[in-house]
């Protein structure tokens, strides 16, 4: 980490388009970052690629099709599931319920789907297998069966389908992909976290009622949200310390009805931030 009071720099931005909302970010084993952005107005949920080191993007407007070149979920109902090596993996699901269905396992840098599976659902990631499970209807009851795939080629691992104590043995192994991911994502401050509050405190921040942070090292991130009297709208803004100096600052949302949380992040030595919900921030911490 930095320890001189030198500014941090932007490393690469990412402008997502206008009227975008950029709504999922996944980081592949091969040093990519891989991104959903939605525009809510078209309702059409798009695929995006970065290379994190340059902010080279690689694949952009990525719309995920079946295999009758028509898009999945309506160009909609479409999200990130997980990574691996430098594939992701999405889903897709249908209109009225939130279940996901289907497996899609995308090379973004080639542009290709490496394999695609629209019977199954994912559960949870192993080191070598996927959990996947699949649905059907049982005298008028929603049944589930699971069983293991592997995650290079979508072909059954597993020769008979798991019951539901194995399937939940299963899923408490898996780690949660932030973890995997090695992504340190923000905590609200609540009134009970003693050591958040001198922290904060430390860098000149006493109102904490409205505040989300990230302490990583000697590096310190807050966006602050703050509710303007005249107007009762929300403004947010987002400041970096390290070694108790402020070294950046940006504004990240201003003039909205409700301030959007969870906006940043720590991956490796960069943060990245949204602002205005449509462009993404890198800023190198080291």
């Amino acid at each position: 980490m930095k320890h001189n009071a030198e500014p941090l720099a932007v490393r690469w931005r990412y402008d997502a388009g206008r009227g975008a909302i950029v709504w999922q970010l996944m980081f592949t084993e091969t040093g990519d970052l891989i991104g959903q952005k939605r525009f809510a107005a078209k309702r059409r949920a798009l695929f995006f690629g970065i290379e994190t080191a340059t902010g080279r993007l690689f694949s952009d407007d990525f719309l995920l099709m079946d295999k009758h070149s028509l898009p999945l979920g309506e160009g909609w109902f479409t999200g990130l599931e997980t990574t691996r090596r430098e594939l992701a993996y999405c889903y897709a699901s249908q209109p009225l319920t939130p279940e996901h269905q289907g497996i899609w396992a995308v090379d973004f840098r080639a542009g290709r789907v490496v394999w695609s599976r629209s019977d199954i659902g994912f559960v949870a990631k192993l080191d070598d297998e996927f959990l996947v499970c699949q649905t059907s209807i049982f005298g008028g009851f929603p049944e589930r069966q699971f069983w293991l795939v592997d995650p290079s080629s979508g072909v059954d691992i597993s020769h008979s389908a798991l019951d539901s104590a194995q399937a939940n043995a299963i899923r408490e192994k898996a780690v949660p992909e932030e973890v995997r991911q090695q992504i340190i994502l923000p905590e609200v401050v609540a009134d009970d976290m003693v050591e958040a509050h001198r922290a904060l405190q430390s860098v000149g921040i006493s109102e904490t009622c409205r505040c989300e942070y990230i302490v990583h090292g000697t590096v310190t991130v807050a966006a602050l949200h703050e509710q303007l009297q005249l107007t009762g709208l929300w403004r947010s803004s987002l400041k970096v310390w390290q070694s108790g100096c402020l070294l950046y600052a940006d504004g990240m949302e201003e003039s909205v009805d409700k301030p959007s949380l969870n906006n940043f992040l720590i991956h490796g030595d960069n943060l990245y931030y949204l602002r205005e919900r449509e462009e993404l921030v890198c800023v190198a911490i080291s």
